[in-house]
C-alpha cells in the first residue's frame, strides 16, 4: 500500500485537499482526511494530478536523430527519452512515428518498424507506458502501416497528406522552405519526393488504411484540416479525431460534427502556432479544443493547463482534463487512466512550482514512484 497525503487532488470536476490510498497499483480510496502511517508520501500541500496522457509526441525521432547527420542507437534513445518523459509528468506516451515512404532522412518505414520492434522489446523495462501513434502518409507506399496496425502497441493512427497546395503547406514554396530548414534537404531531393508522391493513389490508400483500422477498432485522426469540406469528408469516413486543425473554420466544423479536436500544448505556451496556423488559445476561447498533446515539446504539456487557468479561460480541473482524461477517452483508455478516481491505475504526479512554472517532483506509475525531485527553495 502507498498513501499520498496532504495534497491538492485535482479531479475531473473539483479539487480536494486530502489523501489518496493506492493498493496493488490502483487507486483504492480518495479522502479529505490526512492519513498517517507507513509508506506515506507527504505532498506538503502541492498539487496531485493524474499522469499526463500524450497522444502525439514527436520527440523520439528527434532523440534518435537530433541532427540530420546524426543517428543514435534506438535502444539508447528510447531508454533516455523514457526518463525525460517521466520527468515531464507524462505517464502514457504515444510516440508519433512516421510510416512514410523513404522520403525524409531518418523518417521512413524501415526505421519506423525497427522503432516499434525496439519498443516492444524494452517496454516492460521502461518507466512510463510507451505506445505508438502511427502517422500514415497516404501519398506514399502504405504496405508497412497496414502491417503495424495489428500491433497491440499501436493505439492511434493519423492520416497525413503533406503534398503542397492544402493542409499545412498552402503552396510548393512553403513546402520546399520547410523541408530545407527542418530536414536539410536539397532542391533536387525535394523534387524527387514530390514526383514520387504524385505516383500514388491517395484515395485508394486512404480507404485501405481506414478499412483495416476500423476492423481492429483503432481510432483514426485526420491531420492539419484546413477547410470545413475536408473535415466533413473525413468525418463521413468514420474519422473521429481532428488533429491540429489549421483554421478556425475547420475546427468549428469538427466541433459541430462531434469530433474530438486535438491541438499542441506548445501552441498554448507560446500563444501562437509555430507555422502561423490557428492559435490554440483562440480555439480554446471558442470552446474548440478537447485535447492538448506535446507535439514537439513534452515540457509544454504540464505548463499549458496552468496558463489556461491563469488566463481565466478554464478552471484548473477543466484544463487538466485536456492533458489527461480527454486524451485517454480519445484513444479508448479512460477506463484505465486519465483521472484520479477509485479503480483506475495509480498513474499520478505531484507538482510544485518554481517562479510560477509547474515542475514535477514525483511521478508515480502503477503505484510506484519512478521519478523524484526535490525543489530547491
Amino acid at each position: 500500500m502507498l498513501i499520498i497525503t496532504n495534497a491538492k487532488i485535482v479531479m475531473p470536476d473539483r479539487t480536494l485537499n486530502g489523501s489518496v490510498v493506492i493498493e496493488n497499483g490502483k487507486i483504492e480510496k480518495i479522502t479529505s482526511d490526512k492519513i498517517e502511517g507507513d509508506n506515506i508520501i507527504d505532498a506538503k500541500g502541492k498539487f496531485l494530478l493524474p499522469g499526463l496522457i500524450d497522444i502525439h509526441g514527436d520527440d523520439l525521432e528527434k532523440e534518435i536523430s537530433p541532427r540530420p547527420s546524426v543517428n543514435f542507437p534506438l535502444d539508447f534513445a528510447l531508454i533516455n527519452l523514457d526518463r525525460k518523459t517521466a520527468a515531464c509528468g507524462i505517464t502514457t506516451k504515444l510516440h508519433a512515428i512516421a510510416y512514410f515512404e523513404d522520403e525524409l532522412k531518418g523518417r521512413h518505414p524501415a526505421k519506423s518498424k525497427e522503432i516499434l520492434k525496439t519498443l516492444n522489446r524494452l517496454r516492460n523495462k521502461l518507466l512510463v507506458n510507451n505506445l505508438i501513434h502511427a502517422r500514415c502518409e497516404i501519398s506514399s507506399d502504405i504496405s508497412d502501416i497496414l502491417q503495424v496496425i495489428d500491433d497491440p502497441c499501436v493505439k492511434l493512427i493519423s492520416i497525413m497528406d503533406h503534398t503542397p497546395g492544402q493542409g499545412q503547406f498552402k503552396n510548393i514554396e512553403d513546402y520546399k522552405a520547410y523541408h530545407k530548414r527542418v530536414y536539410g534537404l536539397k532542391e533536387e531531393e525535394i523534387e524527387r519526393i514530390l514526383n514520387r508522391k504524385r505516383e500514388h493513389d491517395k484515395m485508394s490508400n486512404l480507404r485501405k488504411v481506414l478499412d483495416k483500422a476500423h476492423k481492429t477498432g483503432i481510432p483514426v485522426a485526420s491531420h492539419d484540416d484546413d477547410t470545413d469540406k475536408k473535415v466533413e469528408f473525413f468525418h463521413s469516413l468514420g474519422i473521429k479525431i481532428s488533429e491540429f486543425p489549421v483554421t478556425l473554420e475547420a475546427a468549428k466544423k469538427a466541433k459541430e460534427l462531434g469530433m474530438i479536436i486535438s491541438m499542441g500544448a506548445p501552441n498554448v505556451v507560446r500563444g501562437r502556432s509555430s507555422t502561423g496556423n490557428l492559435s490554440a488559445i483562440e480555439a480554446i476561447k471558442h470552446n474548440l479544443v478537447d485535447v492538448l498533446c506535446s507535439d514537439y515539446s513534452a515540457e509544454a504539456m504540464l505548463y499549458a493547463p496552468f496558463i489556461l487557468e491563469r488566463k481565466k479561460l478554464m478552471t484548473l480541473n477543466e484544463a487538466v482534463n485536456l492533458v489527461s482524461l480527454n486524451p485517454a477517452r480519445a484513444i479508448g483508455m479512460d477506463d484505465e487512466v486519465g483521472s484520479i478516481e477509485p479503480g483506475k491505475r495509480a498513474d499520478l504526479i505531484i507538482v510544485d512550482k518554481i517562479d510560477e512554472i509547474p515542475v514535477v517532483t514525483k511521478t508515480i506509475v502503477n503505484g510506484k514512484v519512478v521519478y523524484s525531485l526535490e525543489v530547491r527553495k
